[in-house]
């Protein structure tokens, strides 16, 4: 058994605001200023996690977020293996992230926009925001669905880690 400190308390925490202010605006607060206020929340939590993304530690660096086309292929041949895992986000994980980030950004961007003069009362643009938010859930259900996979395949407990910021592997291998 190997324990490696793999995520940092801002990564934490962006992750766990981030999931709140996602439940808060898509349930309770579906418009309205809270809603706007949360969507203002969101936008400097996600300014705060690109800055980490240049400057923070390792497993938080947005470099680590792209990975090779090898490595993604490499790791849907190895799914079948217990013994594979990564260290920090897998290759799937990561372009996950990815388009979470990217997503989140798109939701805030098009909020945004639709109180200005200029985009207030879009049709369009309320559309698209809409759309966005479905994408954001069904990539989060992915997400969700990705992360009791991998826990359950390689006996480590990713939901733990993003409690504690501690991985424990089983095995001395690693990618």
């Amino acid at each position: 058994m190997k324990k490696i400190y793999v995520w940092d308390p801002f990564i934490r925490i962006f992750h766990w605001s981030v999931v709140l202010i996602v439940i808060l605006n898509m349930t309770i607060f579906e418009e309205g200023s809270v809603h706007n206020n949360l969507g203002y929340a969101l936008a400097v939590l996600l300014a705060l996690r690109l800055l980490w993304g240049l400057f923070g530690p390792n497993y938080a660096r947005l470099s680590s977020l792209i990975p090779k086309t090898k490595n993604i292929a490499e790791h849907l041949k190895g799914l079948s293996d217990k013994s594979t895992f990564s260290i920090g986000h897998n290759p799937l994980g990561a372009l996950m992230i990815c388009n979470l980030l990217v997503t989140l950004v798109a939701i805030v961007l098009t909020g945004h926009l639709m109180t200005t003069l200029t985009f207030f009362g879009s049709e369009f643009l309320e559309e698209f925001h809409e759309a966005l938010a479905i994408w954001l859930m069904i990539s989060v259900l992915l997400h969700v669905s990705g992360v009791l996979f991998e826990s359950f395949r390689t006996n480590v407990n990713l939901i733990s880690a993003m409690f504690t910021g501690i991985k424990t592997f089983y095995s001395d291998e690693q990618d």
